[in-house]
């Protein structure tokens, strides 16, 4: 039979070790507590930013779509304003396909497209299948007339003040 001997200071540094792992685990049980609200904490914010990023990268508009137009032309241009001249919102091109229209607006003869037999002053301003806000010629939508308002959005102008494009 052995006997082990140990000294009061080495049985008091191996009872203050224990503590002081019983203490330091505790701390870092509390630590491990704060590191997991602290995480849960970034995950919700980090949720809110996401989700203010996907509404972010919708388009801006003053109000909702409020209908929808077909444009039966090809490789047809989304412009940034109501005119030819002015800069491309996309380079995406719209070819037979239906588009939610916010509103339309007669943009004069500096606005005038004509194609063919058709001429238009008016545009109309479209999100694209591809989420871009633009301007398209009313000229290239189905069931208007020349140099009238297309069926599908509304007319922004003196006669109803409720109609408010967002100008891009």
């Amino acid at each position: 039979m052995t006997t082990t001997h140990t000294s009061p200071a080495t049985s008091e540094h191996a009872r203050r070790g224990h503590e002081g792992r019983a203490e330091d685990g505790g701390r870092a049980r509390d630590r491990r507590g704060l590191a997991g609200r602290a995480l849960r904490t970034l995950a919700g914010l980090l949720a809110v930013v996401a989700s203010l990023l996907v509404v972010g990268a919708q388009p801006a508009a003053a109000h909702p779509p409020t209908g929808s137009v077909y444009v039966w032309a090809s490789d047809v241009r989304v412009r940034s304003c109501q005119s030819t001249s002015c800069s491309l919102a996309t380079d995406e091109v719209l070819t037979r396909v239906r588009v939610q229209a916010y509103c339309q607006v007669d943009n004069g003869a500096a606005g005038r497209v004509t194609d063919g037999l058709y001429t238009n002053t008016y545009w109309v301003q479209v999100i694209t299948p591809g989420r871009t806000l633009g301007w398209i010629s009313a000229v290239y939508v189905s069931g208007g007339s020349n140099n009238s308002p297309v069926p599908g959005a509304p007319v922004d102008g003196p006669s109803d003040p409720t109609i408010d494009c967002e100008y891009i």
